[in-house]
């Protein structure tokens, strides 16, 4: 199968290997949700425990997927696609279904730690997978699977409070479920493409350091080495991690998730206080996923005529500034709709930008240990975001942490104005020294 594509002039054509990887971070994703909207729940009501302490091992759970993440990435580079996703979904679907059987509570804590790790697993190893499948798609890859996470996570959401209404057996039941189906999908549709993916990469990662210009390789290399080449006229990188300009984007990552988390966080807390119901803030993450989905005709659009990849991270960071700046002004609900709007154009820009520049730089054989820093990225994010607002918000005020959310995208934009510099005009020939750096 070739996983290389011609796009006529707008019309994007998705290989079918990123057809199924949508599918499968479908499945993945929505199984997954179906726990976050009652986790904290469970551990509140079933298991009597204070709020606080169902905080702190939601954190564990989610230090636990900082740890996964780049675990999942780096068996990747070692073992294959195939064998990381059979090893956490396998281990995802035994931890998730213990509470079934067993409702102590410091088991419960233990099954959050090694759940929380094992599930994080498949996300790096997806992404790779989009990255070394379809190295021409760029951006789309992973807009693909972005588009396909979210709307996993608005059927999972939508399905977990339905089981949970029914029973938290259910539930966990529901998980395992999703699971183990997806683990099927692996072992038969999916297995034969990914060996697929794998054979070319090999093929390409082997090939010798040859310049087809001044005739030093015969033919059968010469013509492996152009089927190679990206359309932006680069070679897959060979070789040492570029990790000067890894880091910048990583660091940019890290502080753009801790901004953009505030809404998950404190703004929730801060429109109750105003009096909004759960139910008006809950529209707010509903308009969010809808926007995502709906508004992929007017991204790809935008994409097209304005491909760069800094301009999407720079632009989506902007708009989360923006959003927060429009709420120090304002207290009315539909200012807070339209500062969602705000942050929901700026995600669809940000997010699957930062993991396709990434892999722009990351050596081919190193592809799945860098996803896996990307994915431990956001989750670290998503960690400092929270307990930093939080600290805010209690010893200052909501307005201190607004303004410190909309200064606060300072950094990141600077950051990847950085990785910019450091990358205009680099493109790899084959001619170029493994051990050159990018920088």
């Amino acid at each position: 199968m070739k996983f290389r594509f011609s796009r006529p002039r707008g019309q994007t054509s998705y290989p079918t290997v990123i057809w199924l990887l949508g599918l499968g971070s479908f499945i993945n994703v929505g199984g997954l949700s179906l726990l976050w909207p009652v986790n904290a729940i469970y551990i509140h009501s079933v298991l009597h425990q204070p709020m606080p302490i169902a905080g702190l091992v939601l954190m564990i759970y989610s230090g636990a997927g900082f740890v996964g993440s780049f675990l999942g990435g780096w068996l990747y580079d070692r073992i294959g696609a195939t064998r990381v996703l059979v090893i956490g979904l396998v281990l995802s679907a035994a931890f998730i279904v213990i509470p079934v059987f067993n409702h102590g509570w410091w088991v419960y804590v233990a099954v959050m730690a090694f759940f929380g790790m094992t599930c994080a697993m498949p996300f790096p190893a997806m992404n790779a997978l989009a990255g070394h499948a379809w190295p021409d798609g760029g951006r789309l890859a992973f807009n693909f699977l972005y588009v396909a996470n979210n709307l996993g996570v608005a059927a999972g959401t939508a399905i977990g409070g339905v089981l949970a209404g029914w029973s938290f057996r259910a539930v966990f039941w529901g998980i395992a479920a999703a699971y183990i189906l997806f683990l099927l999908v692996v072992l038969t549709v999916f297995r034969s493409r990914f060996d697929t993916v794998r054979q070319r990469n090999t093929a390409a990662i082997s090939l010798p350091e040859v310049n087809p210009a001044a005739g030093s390789a015969d033919a059968a290399n010469t013509e492996t080495l152009a089927a190679s080449k990206r359309v932006d006229g680069s070679y897959p990188l060979r070789g040492v991690i570029p990790w000067g300009t890894v880091l910048v984007l990583l660091v940019a990552f890290i502080l753009s998730w801790s901004v953009y988390v505030q809404w998950q966080s404190t703004i929730s807390v801060y429109m109750q206080s105003l009096g909004f119901k759960l139910s008006e803030y809950s529209v707010l993450w509903t308009l969010n996923g809808l926007l995502i989905f709906l508004a992929q005709p007017a991204v790809q659009w935008v994409v097209r005529r304005y491909p760069s990849l800094t301009l999407h991270m720079v632009g989506g960071v902007a708009l989360f500034g923006a959003a927060f700046v429009l709420l120090i002004f304002t207290r009315r609900y539909e200012f807070f709709v339209l500062a969602m709007v705000i942050t929901t154009a700026g995600e669809l820009f940000a997010w699957p930008a930062v993991p396709a520049a990434v892999a722009k730089v990351s050596p081919e054989e190193r592809m799945g240990t860098l996803q896996g820093l990307v994915g431990s990225s956001a989750t670290l994010g998503r960690m400092l975001g929270p307990v930093v607002g939080g600290y805010l918000y209690d010893h200052a005020s909501m307005h201190a942490v607004l303004l410190a959310a909309a200064v606060g995208t300072v950094l990141p934009l600077t950051l990847y104005v950085m990785y910019h510099r450091l990358t205009a005009g680099e493109h790899l020939s084959p001619g170029q020294s493994s051990g050159q750096s990018i920088l």
